[in-house]
């Protein structure tokens, strides 16, 4: 085990320092023991709760800095709807005091027809003034309802994201303190810890930068994929108001080979519910599985998942696969296929993917 682990750590500080675009640990290596794959997988998984700690911190900074200018735009709100209401209220004491029935009686008085004008003119400038303050004051308190609102909402926000920032911070603590004590107890805890810093240097300089452009691509491609799926015939079938959607693995490695090179390297299939992509190029090899759902807000869409992502034999925690989610759609929209199409359903069986749609939802 030790003379393994010493020649693989020699074979992978040779690799690292000639290339940062060369793997770890070569693609078509040996497997890992299990032991140390586990234990690399910890250390991987440590980087990643790392930067999900710094990217909530960062939303909470966000989020506190919302709050701070709601607050100072509510006060802002708070004295505008002060003086309207002022306003509003000396509207509303003058019709309740009488002099409505003042210009009423100036009115039916008037002698003469400029005089008439006159008071009607006068009436006009005060109602449109009266109508002006009643407006304003109502406008206001309108603005001032949402600025609660969004107050209300961004304290919620908050208060969900220091909950998330503490599961990780605990979360990393234990996953750490598991580490350790792993280490302690191999036998060759210096060797592992170097061959560990190696793996999160590669990771954090080249992985997860080579798996976001894979996501980038993938990305990119899928929204072309409503062009590619119009020119293929029968990939749809209507059949009066129901329509089908058919799309095979083989088609869609297709589509992706023509959208970009790299995905020459890799394969796609559909099969058990899922969606997987596997492949390598030499340097990198990856497994990505994941499912599509329907979803109805804030739009009909059929949603990409990700499930497992495995790179280089190294499994990667779920901040990662959630992270990648958020900042890279994979989605595919039906209506940018048909206009009035809803999606109904999604499933991926036998090389195929099957989307139930409907006219009109």
């Amino acid at each position: 085990m030790r003379r393994w682990l010493l020649a693989l750590l020699f074979t992978m500080l040779i690799f690292g320092y000639l290339s940062r675009s060369i793997a770890l640990f070569p693609v078509n290596a040996e497997p890992l023991p299990e032991e140390t794959r586990k234990l690399l997988e910890k250390s991987l998984s440590v980087v990643e709760l790392d930067r999900e700690i710094e990217r909530i911190s960062k939303l909470k900074g966000t989020t506190q800095t919302d709050i701070e200018k709601s607050e100072r735009r509510i006060a802002e709100q708070e004295i505008a709807i002060a003086v309207q209401r002022e306003k509003a209220g000396r509207v509303l004491r003058s019709y309740y005091m009488g002099y409505k029935d003042f210009w009423l009686s100036a009115v039916i008085n008037a002698k003469s027809l400029p005089q008439l004008v006159r008071v009607w003119d006068t009436m006009d400038m005060i109602m449109q003034s009266d109508s002006k303050a009643m407006s304003g004051y109502a406008e206001e308190y309108r603005n001032l309802k949402q600025g609660y609102g969004k107050l209300r909402q961004d304290k919620e926000d908050l208060a969900a994201v220091e909950t998330q920032l503490i599961a990780q911070r605990e979360r990393i603590l234990s996953l750490q303190k598991d580490l350790d004590q792993a280490l302690a107890a191999s036998g060759d805890e210096q060797l592992l810890k170097k061959l560990m810093e190696e793996l999160q240097a590669y990771w954090k300089n080249v992985g997860l930068y080579e798996v976001k452009q894979h996501f980038r691509a993938l990305a990119e491609a899928m929204q072309n994929l409503p062009d590619f799926v119009k020119k293929t015939p029968g990939i749809i079938q209507s059949n009066g108001l129901k329509t089908k959607l058919t799309l095979s693995d083989d088609q869609l490695n297709e589509f992706l080979r023509q959208e970009d090179n790299r995905f020459q390297d890799f394969a796609f299939t559909f099969e058990n519910g899922l969606l997987t992509m596997e492949g390598d190029n030499g340097n990198i090899k990856v497994k990505i599985q994941g499912r599509y759902t329907v979803e109805n807000e804030p739009e009909n869409a059929i949603r990409f998942h990700v499930d497992s992502l495995i790179f280089n034999g190294l499994e990667l925690p779920d901040t990662t696969r959630a992270d990648l989610e958020r900042e890279f759609d994979l989605g595919f929209y039906p209506q940018k296929l048909i206009k009035f199409v809803k999606a109904q359903s999604v499933s991926m069986e036998n090389g195929e993917l099957v989307v139930q749609l409907s006219i009109g939802g």
